[in-house]
This record gives structure tokens, sequence and C-alpha cells, in this order.
């Protein structure tokens, strides 16, 4: 018992923890970092955590400024719902005011009530700071010019603009050093646009463009020699407001190291991709023009082998507009200047008819090494009583009939098909049928039921389909519907207006 007691007085305490304040011991940049992810208001805040810290606010070069954050940690039910929302003018004010001189590498105002004025203001702030990325969004202005003074037209490498409204811009100079550019509903003048993608831009790698009005123009020309991402969205995205388009000009591009090009909207008065020998992706969504603008897109070049430049084009995307124009029904004939002799993967939606079908099967003799098909058939919309009669006839006169034919990329290089979507009536079953007698290497064929659902007795006429190629597997997949925003929905073109 006495050796029991000896050894409990003999063992020692344990020493108590000692906890360090390792995040007061980072360096700026560091910390300057970690506060880049944070509203301005919660950087001001931190100045309580620690002595560390008091001072640290006046010198991070990010600053985010959101004005629902604010009113939201500021608004009293004693005031008007305005108040607070005057007052956060007043606090990037003193923000900039309070600064201990440091330079502001990005600004990024997110803010629903403002007026112009304020925002050149800012501008003006930005400049004398020689600013690096700017970004304003979810704004709601007057129609005043928004007013770009020179030294930020030199100085800036990243602008992103998203109004609510369309907003004019005036630009003083050329954008020299820019790299990416992201606009949405914004004014653009012929003079406006030569300063943002003229080939002075020479830094100019990404364009990203949505509902963006071009007036008075006659033809948009971006012109980057660095340029790598083009995006066009021509048509009203805002609040489900359909319009045409937001502007109808010739576009010409020129862009040697363009990688990926996309267009979403109606089809212009010309278009043309030059010295596009990088292209490696490309995406044309046109939307049907919507009934009562016929007469202003009477003239219009409807016909794909006006889309000059595409060739080159490794990975090519396609709407059911652009599929319906391949078929030798409609349009010019120019298909000799159109040869896709690059392209390794097609993707493309399709109607249940056989002008649709026509237009894939010449798409598929225009692209001799293609190696994987990807078919996407279009959701059935639903048609007023009215309508019925007018597509049931359509239905009936679009029957299409498989048939042998010696296409190049079927015989020697498509090896994957997936067709998603696919209901078992008669031309769906003949298109499946089609493929399987031609596709002489196809290895893989994914059909995808519409809503997932098997129908068995159609689709168990596929398995006796003859084959071409003795080493195809056939599968039936879960499918898995494409998110598309409501507007890219809108694709139109129902199969009763045909």
């Amino acid at each position: 018992m006495e050796m029991v007691s000896s050894c409990k007085r003999s063992r020692t305490p344990r020493p108590k923890k000692c906890f360090v304040d390792r995040l007061s011991a980072l360096p700026d940049d560091i910390l300057h970092r970690v506060f880049s992810y944070l509203d301005f208001l919660d950087v001001v805040r931190t100045s309580v955590l620690s002595k560390r810290w008091r001072f640290v606010w006046t010198s991070v070069p990010f600053l985010n400024f959101n004005m629902d954050w604010f009113v939201k940690h500021n608004y009293n039910k004693k005031f008007e719902l305005m108040e607070p929302r005057y007052k956060f003018w007043d606090f990037i004010k003193w923000a900039l005011l309070l600064r201990d001189g440091s330079q502001i590498i990005r600004i990024c105002l997110y803010t629903d009530n403002t007026i112009t004025e304020q925002l050149n203001g800012l501008l003006r702030v930005a400049a004398r700071q020689k600013v690096q990325e700017l970004c304003f969004l979810d704004g709601d202005y007057t129609a005043d010019e928004l007013d770009f003074p020179r030294v930020l037209c030199e100085t800036l490498t990243q602008l992103t603009v998203n109004f609510r409204d369309t907003i004019p811009l005036r630009v003083t100079a050329v954008f020299s050093s820019l790299r990416s550019l992201n606009l949405t509903r914004v004014l653009i003048s012929s003079d406006v646009a030569q300063k943002l993608l003229s080939s002075d831009c020479v830094k100019l790698e990404n364009v990203y463009l949505e509902d963006c009005q071009v007036r008075d123009v006659e033809e948009i020309s971006i012109l980057a020699c660095n340029l790598k991402n083009l995006t066009i969205v021509n048509v009203c995205t805002y609040e489900k407001f359909w319009v045409v388009g937001s502007f109808d000009s010739k576009l010409r591009i020129f862009a040697p190291n363009l990688i990926s090009f996309c267009y979403i909207g109606p089809m212009l008065r010309g278009f043309a991709l030059l010295n596009t020998m990088s292209l490696e992706s490309a995406s044309i969504r046109l939307l049907r023009v919507p009934r009562g603008y016929e007469d202003e897109y009477k003239n219009h070049l409807i016909c794909p082998a006006r889309f000059i430049g595409l060739n080159h084009a490794k990975a090519l995307t396609l709407s059911t507009l652009v599929v319906k124009y391949f078929c030798p029904a409609y349009g010019e004939l120019l298909w000799d200047t159109f040869i896709l002799d690059n392209l390794n993967h097609l993707e493309l939606e399709l109607r249940y008819n056989a002008n649709y079908i026509e237009g894939l099967v010449n798409l598929l003799k225009f692209s001799p090494n293609l190696e994987s098909l990807f078919i996407r058939f279009k959701e059935a919309r639903h048609i007023p009583r009215s309508q019925r009669k007018k597509k049931k006839a359509i239905e009936n006169r679009s029957s299409w009939e498989s048939r042998l034919e010696d296409i190049a990329c079927l015989s020697y290089h498509v090896k994957i098909i997936r067709i998603s979507n696919l209901d078992g009536t008669e031309i769906a079953l003949e298109l499946v049928k089609f493929l399987l007698q031609n596709g002489k290497v196809l290895e893989k064929m994914e059909l995808m039921p519409r809503n997932g659902e098997r129908k068995q007795k159609s689709f168990s006429k596929v398995v006796a389909f003859p084959k071409a190629s003795a080493r195809v597997v056939i599968s039936f997949p879960d499918y898995a519907q494409r998110k598309i925003p409501w507007f890219d929905k809108g694709d139109s073109d129902p199969e009763y207006d045909d």
C-alpha cells in the first residue's frame, strides 16, 4: 500500500495547453488573400479581433462592396429602408479615403440601387489607383453613359459589367492591357467596339458578350491575335423577356489563336471566322426568329456553309435549326467549301423529321474523320389543340427509311454513338438502323430512351437490326436531362411550323 501511495505522489502534473495566435502572425500578403473572399464590411470588422489586425483593412488590395450585405447588417426598423442604401455609398467613400496609400488591385461592386454619377466617381478613383480588375454586378442605373478615363483603359486587365438595364459606355482610349472582357446588357457603339475589340487590344484572351446592343454598326469586327475564348449570347436573357436579338450586324472574327467559340441567337446577316487554325470547339445554336420579325430577317444568310471558318473545329455542337439547313431542300448549296476535315466529335440536336435526319446524313458526309457522335432529340413540347392536326399531318409525310450508303466516317472512324431522349417511333428506329447498318468500325452505341423509360417492345427490335460491325455493343443507360438556360430552350422552330 505504501508503494502505491508513493507512486501517486510522484506523478507529475500535466502541462497546461498554450494557445498560440497563429492567425495574427500571418504576413500581410496572406491576410490580404484571405480577406479577398470577404465583403469589405466584414474586412473592416476584423480590426477588433487583434491589435495586429487593427489597420490591416486599410491596405487590402481586393475590395468587395455588396449593398445587400451592407443593408442586412445596418437596417434598423426605426429608419426607412433607403437610409442604409445611402449610407452604403458613404461607407465606400470613407473606405477609400482612409486607406494607407497602397495600390488597389480589384474593385467588385454589387448593388441594385444607384445612379451612373456615383459609378463614374468610383471609376475616377479606380483610375487614380490604377486598378487592374473591375467588376460591376446587377446594377439598376439611369441612361447616362458610363465613362472610363484614359488611365483606367490602359491599366485594366479584367473588366466585368453586368447590368439589369442596357447602359451605354464611353471609352476614351484603347484597352491595351485587357485580358478578360465580360459584358452583359451594355450598349456598344462603333467607337467603343473599336477600342474594346480591335487589334490594338494585343493581350485580350477571353470575351463574353451577352445581350449587348450594337447600334449603327453594319459589321462587328473582332480582331484579337491572342483571343482564345469567345462567347456571344445574342438574345435578351433578363427575366424571360424574349426579343429577337440584341444586335443584327455582320460578324467578322480574326483570331488565329481562338480555341473555343460559342454563338447563341438568330442568324446574322453575315458570319465569318478568319484564320482560325487553332479552333478546337465550336457551338452554334440558332434561335428561331419570332413571328412579326420575318420581314426584317428575310435577307439573312441561313445556309450553314456561310459559317466560314468552322472547317478547322475539332468538336462541333449544333442546334436543330442549323442541322435542318444542311438538308439540300433548304438554303444555298455551297457544300464544296464546307468540309470538316479536322472534326473528331459532333454533338447536335434533332427533331423527328426527315429533313433534320437528311441534314445529319449530309453532316456525316462532310466530316470524313469523325470519331464520336452524340445525337440529342428535342423534347416534345406542349402543342395547342388547334395545332395538333397540323403536326400529325407533318409527321405522316416525314417518313424516312434507312439505306446502305458509303460514308467515310462511318466506314473507317466512328466508334462511339450516343442517342438521348429517344422514343420508339418508326423514324427514330430507322435512324438507329441506318447507323448500325453503315457503322463498320462501331464499337459502342448507347441509347437513352425519353424520360428514362424503356419501351421494351419498340427497342427490342434494335438488337435484331443488321450490324456492319461485329464488335458493336448496344446499351441502354439512364437518361440524364441536359440543363440549359431558359432562352436556349426557346430554340423554338417547332415541328408544326415547318
